[in-house]
């Protein structure tokens, strides 16, 4: 997995991505597709110019990002806008890694 240059594949939200894009009638430019990159290096890293990539990625990392990217493509069909998936997105994966404090 830390060998692989994209350890989670986005092209899956990407052709979402596409898709919904298509269905309403627009073109989908390279920017568009860029800005869902960043907004997923946000949402794991709190920096859209921050890269998940260069983190350590263990299966549990994997797996949260993945979640994330599964989230950000239903809401893409949704219909919802930009800020509002990038929010949604940080916040399932600060929820989801969250260590809550043992009582």
């Amino acid at each position: 997995m830390k060998n692989a240059p994209y350890p989670v594949d986005l092209s899956v939200m990407q052709a979402a991505l596409k898709d919904h894009r298509h269905g309403l009638g627009k073109e989908t430019e390279q920017r568009h597709y860029v800005n869902e990159v960043r907004l997923i290096n946000f949402a794991v890293t709190g920096n859209s110019l921050g890269c998940y990539r260069n983190l350590p990625i263990t299966r549990e990392l994997f797996r949260t990002i993945r979640r994330v990217v599964c989230l950000n493509m239903r809401l893409i069909k949704l219909n919802v806008p930009y800020p509002d998936r990038k929010k949604s997105c940080r916040n399932l994966f600060l929820k989801t890694t969250c260590v809550l404090p043992q009582k």
